[in-house]
């Protein structure tokens, strides 16, 4: 993401199963996002490959008009093993 000049504004892990990123891009860089996620080998479901060809012919079609700044986005990775779900021992708190 960074390589595209996005960048993280949230994380949360859901145990070992999967991580959701939440981040924001430039309008005018969202073709590099698209790049450097697909040089990282990562495969996009056919539902988000084609909302990302959309939002691709969005910003194009939108160049000499009014944009906004930022495209915000969710990147959800799911996690594929065999391993039983991650425990985290939480202290007690006294009181």
């Amino acid at each position: 993401m960074s390589a595209s000049g996005a960048w993280v504004v949230d994380v949360k892990l859901f145990s070992n199963m999967s991580a959701c990123f939440n981040f924001e891009v430039p309008r005018s860089h969202t073709a590099q996002l698209r790049g450097a996620l697909a040089a990282t080998g990562l495969h996009l479901s056919k539902e988000s490959d084609e909302s990302f060809a959309s939002l691709l012919e969005h910003c194009e079609s939108d160049a000499g008009g009014w944009q906004e700044p930022d495209i915000a986005g969710t990147l959800q990775i799911t996690f594929i093993h065999n391993e039983p779900d991650l425990r985290i021992e939480v202290p007690q708190i006294p009181g």
